[in-house]
């Protein structure tokens, strides 16, 4: 497939014909790889993106649809995904087009932290899913991902929360099984990091995200330019959570 030094779509949204995000992709991936249930289950994939996520579950599922609010992204998703156990659709992730209980599970990466109304949406995942269904959800972890800023540095996100306080979220609509961080070592705790974030984040209000994070994946794909599924860890322990910038929950929905 060609590449090129550009996301195609706009906001977060990724391709996979953008060489700069590559491995970006790759630890985006990853989440849903680490979705596990019944080969015989249904599931929803809400703020599906450009499905390279949906792609990857219907690997493992008996069905898979595909939501998102965005046409672009969706009409990749058709061209590019087409088993046939996938079905993408437009929705908006605030009213999802589904009947109550429908799915046994749901998976939610990265848009936790793009909507205006955290409750609404939570409350929508557990309505169309099965009592005692799975939700899988991520967010950045406010502490490592904008420290001591009232706002997200990232303009695409409307807030984004601490651990305690994702932990708390969830905890109003389901049971939290699991609370993992996901790190990338190779990258994370690469030495230059100790140089360049300082000075990105000294300049964050001047430099334009953009290239602000332009600059970052550059270094990324210098530091290793080909990731590997190793390489990006999840775990369930609650030093290596404070150290990651990305949050991935595995909750229950038995909470009435």
């Amino acid at each position: 497939m060609t590449t090129t030094n550009t996301n195609r779509f706009g906001g977060e949204r990724l391709d996979s014909k953008s060489a700069l995000a590559k491995n970006n992709l790759l630890e985006h991936i990853i989440r849903y790889e680490f979705v596990t249930g019944n080969t015989e289950h249904v599931v929803l994939d809400i703020g599906c993106g450009s499905g390279h996520g949906s792609n990857t579950l219907s690997k493992k599922f008996k069905k898979v649809h595909g939501v998102d609010v965005a046409t672009e992204a969706i009409d990749y998703a058709k061209a590019h995904w087409q088993e046939p156990n996938i079905e993408f659709s437009i929705g908006d992730s605030m009213n999802i087009p589904f009947a109550d209980s429908t799915f046994d599970v749901v998976v939610a990466f990265e848009v936790f932290e793009h909507l205006t109304d955290w409750r609404k949406f939570l409350s929508e995942i557990k309505r169309v899913l099965k009592p005692n269904g799975k939700v899988y959800l991520s967010t950045p972890n406010k502490t490592l991902y904008s420290p001591g800023t009232k706002k997200p540095i990232n303009p695409h996100h409307v807030f984004e929360m601490t651990i305690p306080e994702f932990r708390s979220a969830l905890n109003e609509y389901f049971i939290v099984d699991s609370l993992f961080g996901q790190r990338t070592p190779v990258y994370n705790d690469h030495f230059i990091w100790r140089i360049v974030n300082p000075i990105l984040f000294t300049f964050k209000w001047i430099i334009p995200y953009k290239i602000n994070n332009t600059v970052k994946l550059k270094i990324i794909n210098w530091i290793k330019p080909e990731l590997e599924m190793s390489d990006i860890i999840l775990k369930d322990d609650p030093a290596w959570l404070e150290r990651s910038r990305f949050m991935v929950a595995v909750c229950t929905n038995n909470k009435q």
